[in-house]
């Protein structure tokens, strides 16, 4: 049996729409046809092999795959807004395919004051990968706390501490700590909870004032500047995720 995707979905990967809601809206206007089908329902499936979808009868299709790292810098948020700054308006000054920039979603976002590194893709099955937290592919954070880290505060954190999340009260997975000064440390987990970092230390009843993410995997930073970009293949990534 050949895999399904839903309608919406798919409109995503071809970059034509810049948001989820401009795509539905026109779905649900009957301009969209499967197969000579006028569909109106955003999360129809079809299959995803050699479909014919058009747009007011123009044809269509997904968007190459295309793999991208960015340094992330801090005041900017990981999904797309009107209202705030995101990493999509550091996509457009780079001069990639707006269709392309239209695809990409972030793997594992960070919070707008984190800063650091970040995958940009639209291959759903490569995120996939990386965020489950059952391939056991660390994150690795420099964080600078607001006071010192005791040897007992490091265990109490290494072991899983509860924090509170939107699905309610939820215990980390087991994390490695390395302090590398009075106030600072790295940090590596596995999961990718909303602001997960900042909720564990103030657990502890410390504060992060400075959070960066060096790397993802054997994934690096490297010489990547504060808000450039740089293009990578599937290849090197699968390569360096270490699982």
């Amino acid at each position: 049996m050949s895999k399904k995707i839903s309608l919406r979905q798919f409109l995503m990967k071809t970059g034509r729409f810049e948001r989820v809601s401009d795509c539905v809206h026109e779905i649900r206007e009957g301009k969209i046809t499967v197969n000579g089908k006028k569909i109106t329902n955003p999360n129809h499936f079809f299959s995803i092999k050699n479909p014919l979808i058009r747009i007011e009868n123009e044809k269509t299709r997904k968007v190459a795959m295309h793999y991208f790292l960015l340094n992330k810098p801090a005041g900017y948020v990981s999904q797309k807004s009107e209202n705030e700054d995101t990493i999509y308006d550091l996509l457009k000054t780079s001069g990639m395919d707006d269709k392309i920039i239209n695809s990409l979603f972030a793997v594992g976002r960070l919070d707008k004051d984190t800063e650091g590194l970040m995958i940009m893709t639209n291959d759903g099955a490569l995120s996939n990968i990386v965020t489950d937290p059952k391939n056991e592919i660390y994150k690795r954070y420099h964080a600078v706390l607001e006071n010192p880290l005791d040897y007992e505060s490091i265990k109490t954190l290494e072991k899983g501490i509860f924090i509170e999340t939107d699905e309610g009260k939820y215990k980390t997975k087991k994390c490695k700590i390395r302090i590398s000064g009075k106030k600072e440390a790295y940090i590596s987990i596995m999961e990718g909870k909303k602001r997960q970092i900042r909720k564990m230390f103030e657990a502890i009843g410390n504060k992060v004032v400075y959070l960066k993410r060096v790397s993802i995997g054997g994934l690096q930073l490297g010489k990547l500047n504060s808000g450039e970009i740089r293009q990578i293949t599937k290849e090197e990534i699968m390569e360096k995720l270490e699982f």
